[in-house]
């Protein structure tokens, strides 16, 4: 049985996109003595198993490893280096070549990674780009529900630029029942005193994807849940909260129906005529195999 770690991050600043995508691929390996390590601040032991916490400025490896996976944005060029020496196979999964990774398998999904950032590949590197390579969460094709008009609202599940209550506060004259996800109690609690606004605190991977299957409408950030429901082929208005973000490619591969930056001039009008406009082409890219792609790749390699 091989022996395989997972190294990622999340919390009530950095939101859990990166837990999410490297658990679901990490639930390929379910078959072999896999471990997942998160450095969090918070604790998720109720939404996901077998998670051990640790914390990068702490980490020492003492053994060694069939196949490592690291999906960071903290993580330094040294720790990247070590985690190398400690396995035969390591997978770092990248949004914006933020390093010089080591020799290894690099996984970006934007869908423009080749040209943006890997358009010469180098030796002894293997390169995992693209839309074919996302990893979707097993839950969307088991749950089938019936769509309602209703908009999904998910701004980074920590909601780190506190947008969901302003646009709840503008959306009250829009006719249509409104679902947030927040993890934070005090919002929850503001979030609840409006009209047709439904409020999902923390919720399990269960109750997430049913809210997302039942919407006809979504307002989200440029995560992994634009590309979740872009698989559902559910229309989106995306919006940036991180530097890294960038929703251009999103919208020109029409992963998202809109884009819309905080600083646009009458944010908010603009996101009420795009709520009210009735036809959109939504192209299907994204087959949700990406994960195990990238599990074949790395016993392959192995």
């Amino acid at each position: 049985m091989l022996n395989i770690a997972f190294f990622s991050e999340a919390g009530s600043t950095r939101g859990y996109g990166h837990l999410i995508r490297s658990y679901t691929i990490f639930q390929e390996f379910q078959n072999h003595n896999a471990t997942f390590f998160l450095d969090s601040d918070i604790n998720f032991d109720a939404k996901f198993d077998n998670l051990h916490y640790f914390q990068w400025k702490d980490l020492h490896l003492q053994k060694q490893y069939d196949i490592i996976l690291i999906d960071s944005y903290e993580a330094d060029s040294e720790v990247y280096t070590m985690l190398r020496c400690h396995t035969k196979v390591l997978l770092c999964i990248d949004d914006f070549r933020r390093i010089e990774y080591p020799k290894s398998i690099i996984i970006n999904f934007a869908p423009d990674a080749k040209t943006l950032f890997y358009p010469e590949a180098k030796p002894n590197y293997h390169y995992l780009l693209g839309l074919d390579y996302i990893p979707i969460r097993k839950e969307f094709s088991k749950i089938n529900v019936k769509q309602k008009e209703q908009i999904f609202i998910m701004l980074g599940g920590s909601d780190t630029a506190n947008l969901s209550l302003d646009i709840i506060k503008h959306l009250q004259d829009v006719n249509r029942d409104k679902i947030v996800v927040h993890n934070d109690i005090t919002a929850v609690q503001e979030l609840q005193k409006f009209d047709g606004v439904k409020v999902l605190h923390k919720p399990n991977d269960e109750t997430l994807t049913k809210a997302m299957k039942e919407s006809s409408f979504a307002i989200i950030t440029a995560g992994m849940s634009a590309y979740e429901l872009a698989y559902l082929q559910i229309p989106s208005i995306v919006i940036p909260v991180a530097k890294n973000q960038d929703i251009s490619a999103l919208k020109k591969h029409n992963i998202a129906t809109f884009a819309l930056h905080l600083e646009d001039k009458d944010f908010f009008e603009k996101l009420k005529e795009y709520l009210g406009q009735k036809e959109f082409q939504i192209t299907q890219k994204i087959d949700g195999f990406g994960a195990h792609r990238i599990y074949k790749k790395a016993m392959e390699l192995l």
